[in-house]
């Protein structure tokens, strides 16, 4: 059910959430619920980006003004 790595991010984010935390014993589950967060933030940071940047838009005119 791991999507493209997601769990692993996840579980990475959280141990270093853990580690700037001093490492602290019985806070597991709130270092995993911030890792989840900015995972879920992150997507759709991601997914809007997507949407407003399309590849398949051409690039814009360069139009130049002076003396020819």
């Amino acid at each position: 059910m791991d999507t493209d790595g997601r769990e692993d991010r996840i579980r990475e984010l959280a141990y270093r959430l853990w580690l700037a935390a001093g490492c602290p014993q019985g806070r597991a589950l709130d270092h995993w619920l911030a890792a989840e967060k900015a995972e879920a933030e992150a997507a759709e940071i991601d997914e809007a980006s997507e949407e407003s940047f399309p590849a398949s838009d051409p690039p814009a005119r360069t139009v130049i003004v002076g003396p020819a």
